[in-house]
């Protein structure tokens, strides 16, 4: 196979259209079309269905996506260690985080990586969950760090972990002062939450609902930052992994309390690589770092007295 109708093929994939591939490759839209019919021939296979609405690969596409873009990924890789030879180490990572993850963890991950490392260079989207592992599977980023309720195919987790739900609040809250509290009692008082797009809203709606309970936050927002400071402030509760809310914890601005219910509102936080795809090595040094902090992370401490 020609890398011309890779390539070709790839844009069509990523963009769902003839057209809007050849406007992205700066080319002729037939040119577009011949390398395609030429791949499908030359495979015996088709690779799109043709839609009203656009291309969607078939399971035939999907497969020669996959090797396509680990072989895009390769090439950039091996063009960017020949660089670094001459450049002292220099390298970019690319890192897809769900947004608890950003707050504070891969912040002081990035800092303390380049302490070592100043010449390696970070590029950090904040994404919803489910697209964390859809930019890791297609190429986007390089390291996926994401709260997953289900197992995902087309990555490789390179760490994982079962992490319960915690309840948080200021530290003079008086809930704060239990040893652990019942989903019942943190609902006795105003709460604070993430929107539906987030896992742990997805579990706890799903839980309140079995048990007839009812969840209505006193604010519910699509920012993490703002539900904290929320929280830090005294006007109420938030449910959160521990590793989301670190730095407030570590910093005595939240203190947190075990959930009876915390086993149930268990979600697995994963770390992602492409599936199949060798990284480069300034990517693999920060995947190690990453890993080796995770493994060390314990529960958050108790509020104090």
């Amino acid at each position: 196979m020609q890398q011309s109708a890779l390539r070709y093929f790839l844009e069509v994939a990523r963009t769902g259209s003839v057209s809007a591939a050849a406007e992205r490759l700066r080319v002729a839209a037939s040119a577009v079309s011949r390398q395609i019919s030429k791949l499908e021939e030359e495979l015996g296979a088709p690779l799109f269905e043709r839609r009203a609405r656009g291309m969607v690969p078939t399971h035939a596409g999907r497969l020669l996506a996959s090797h396509a873009e680990r072989a895009a990924l390769e090439s950039e890789q091996i063009v960017n260690e020949i660089r670094e030879l001459s450049a002292a180490g220099r390298g970019l990572v690319r890192l897809g985080v769900t947004e608890g993850m950003a707050v504070s963890f891969i912040p002081e991950m990035i800092h303390a990586y380049r302490i070592a490392h100043p010449r390696v260079l970070f590029d950090l989207k904040v994404l919803p969950p489910a697209q964390v592992t859809t930019c890791v599977r297609e190429g986007e980023v390089d390291i996926g760090i994401t709260f997953s309720l289900s197992a995902d195919a087309g990555v490789k987790v390179q760490w994982q972990r079962a992490v319960p739900a915690h309840a948080f609040a200021a530290p003079n809250h008086p809930l704060m002062r239990r040893e652990r509290v019942t989903m019942a009692e943190v609902l006795a008082y105003p709460t604070a939450s993430l929107d539906g797009a987030a896992t742990i809203r997805r579990m706890l709606d799903h839980y309140c609902a079995a048990q007839g309970m009812e969840l209505e936050p006193a604010i519910n927002s699509t920012n993490v930052t703002s539900v904290i400071h929320f929280c830090r402030l005294g006007g109420a509760v938030m449910f959160s992994a521990y590793v989301s809310v670190l730095a407030a914890v570590r910093d005595g601005h939240l203190a947190a309390v075990p959930l009876v219910e915390g086993g149930i509102l268990e979600r697995s936080l994963q770390v992602q690589t492409m599936l199949g795809r060798r990284l480069p090595a300034a990517t693999q040094g920060f995947l190690d770092l990453v890993i080796a902090e995770l493994e060390a992370l314990g529960p958050p401490p108790p509020a104090r007295a």
